[in-house]
């Protein structure tokens, strides 16, 4: 009896909460239902105007408050104060490399002028090249203007690069030695041999030595220079200046009884030439 009795209540309970149910879910409906309605009539502008019043000042302040530089943590200002500290040390940097290089080559230019009294040097840079590559040759920022003639020799500063060959008034070009067009008296610096060294950079070489006595063959390794005899002086261009170191055997020429020497020049790589003087000698 009691058993049946429960069971009978539960079937109520079971029926009310399933109508309890159904009667939300109808109310949830129309309320949707309404809500739509009234949106498509655009009936609902004037509180969605007011609530979109109410939290747009709210949303603002609080993106101010989160975005505001003073917000910053620390590890991001440590980050930007590391970061201006290095871009700072790189600048320096590049500014003392500068500077180093600038005061060596003022002490190459000035020891040079001391070991050669007779000699003035002209800072030049190098501004232009043979665009072709078929002639070796530099343009340099002075001219006439600045003191500069033809035929002036070029340095580099310990070593003879080669001959200015065309002046304008803030210009100049100046063939470099080893170009198959150049000649210069030179010499050999330990025996005192006379001789002509002439480029030979279209034929594949570099610089080859004529014309020097048999008596005066030099050992691999001797120094020639701008020679300082009046049978072969190059007009200009001063003397005793480095022009490369003889490498091989020298060869006897049958037809001259004469040597001719292999010659490597000073300057390694004249592409590489970025700053050079022009040699002017003090009695001009």
């Amino acid at each position: 009896m009691q058993l049946a009795l429960r069971t009978g209540r539960e079937s109520v309970l079971a029926t009310v909460s399933l109508r309890r149910v159904i009667g939300l879910i109808l109310v949830f409906v129309v309320i949707c239902g309404a809500f739509i309605a009234l949106d498509r009539r655009s009936s609902l502008d004037p509180v969605r105007s007011g609530l979109n019043e109410i939290v747009s000042p709210i949303s603002a302040a609080f993106y101010r408050v989160v975005d505001a530089p003073d917000r910053q943590s620390d590890l991001e200002r440590q980050l930007e104060e590391v970061t201006f500290e290095r871009d700072e040390l790189r600048a320096e940097n590049s500014q003392l490399k500068a500077d180093t290089v600038e005061l060596e080559q003022l002490r190459l230019m000035l020891q040079v002028e001391q070991d050669n009294p007779e000699i003035d040097l002209i800072t030049a840079n190098v501004i232009g090249r043979d665009p072709a590559g078929i002639q070796m040759f530099i343009v340099i920022d002075v001219g006439s203007d600045d003191g500069i003639r033809e035929g002036m020799a070029i340095v580099s500063p310990h070593y003879y690069v080669g001959q200015v060959v065309e002046v304008s008034p803030q210009e100049s070009k100046a063939m470099l030695v080893i170009d198959s067009s150049q000649q210069i008296g030179a010499m050999l610096e330990d025996t005192r041999g006379d001789g002509v060294v002439d480029g030979q950079w279209q034929h594949g070489g570099f610089l080859t030595m004529f014309h020097v006595q048999p008596g005066n063959s030099p050992e691999e390794g001797e120094w020639v220079v701008t020679s300082d005899s009046t049978v072969s002086q190059t007009r200009q261009v001063p003397p005793n200046i480095r022009i490369g170191q003889v490498f091989g055997e020298p060869e006897l020429n049958a037809q001259t009884d004469t040597l001719v020497i292999q010659v490597r020049p000073g300057v390694g790589n004249f592409n590489d030439l970025t700053v050079v003087y022009v040699a002017v000698e003090t009695g001009e």
